[in-house]
């Protein structure tokens, strides 16, 4: 029952969209989610904790990119 009862959520929810645009980006999101045959992310907790330490790391020695730098980097990503 829990099932039906999310389906009905995202039915209700999909209803409110207002643009043609945003109904056709959750409808290929959709598709592609249907298509996937494993999840996206399979990382154990091990190797989840490794890259964030690799990330904090990273940002201690100042190896990032502010999102206006990564902007002016790649222009056509808004």
């Amino acid at each position: 029952m829990e099932l039906e009862l999310k389906k009905s959520k995202l039915q209700k929810a999909i209803s409110m969209l207002d643009s043609e645009e945003d109904v056709n980006r959750v409808e290929k999101y959709l598709h592609r989610m249907v298509r996937r045959e494993q999840p996206p992310c399979q990382y154990t907790i091990e190797e989840l904790k490794k890259h964030l330490e690799e990330a904090e790391e990273d940002f201690r020695m100042g190896r990032y990119y502010t999102s206006d730098e990564l902007r002016k980097k790649h222009p056509l990503c808004k």
